[in-house]
């Protein structure tokens, strides 16, 4: 688990995304013991996330490659989404979940694949 969370870490920062699922998968199948209930799983590794984030986000800031003038555009409408979606968690079944969570994984990697 340790060097899955360090190429999660590595992916995040380096492309902006992919991390979370990384983590995601992997606790899924190496802890699956440790979270019964799927939606665990990825609280956890958005958690696990946040730290990285915040460490990458600083070292961009240092070397002048984060444009904080648009930063609120994202920000806020993330911040407020990232609340209703987790105020929503607990009453979406699993297999919902989960259903969510593919299609989303696949829709991003087919729109990498087509750029």
């Amino acid at each position: 688990m340790l060097g899955v969370s360090a190429v999660s870490g590595f992916c995040n920062a380096l492309i902006g995304a992919g991390g979370g699922i990384l983590l995601s998968f992997a606790l899924a199948r190496l802890a699956r013991d440790d979270f019964p209930d799927r939606r665990d799983v990825y609280v956890n590794s958005q958690a696990a996330m946040i730290p990285g984030c915040a460490v990458s986000c600083l070292i961009y800031a240092a070397q002048g490659s984060l444009d904080t003038t648009g930063f609120s555009i994202y920000a806020i409408p993330a911040a407020l989404g990232g609340i209703i979606g987790s105020l929503l968690l607990s009453k979406i079944k699993n297999v919902w979940i989960a259903k969510i969570f593919a299609i989303l994984v696949i829709w991003s990697g087919a729109r990498m694949m087509m750029k």
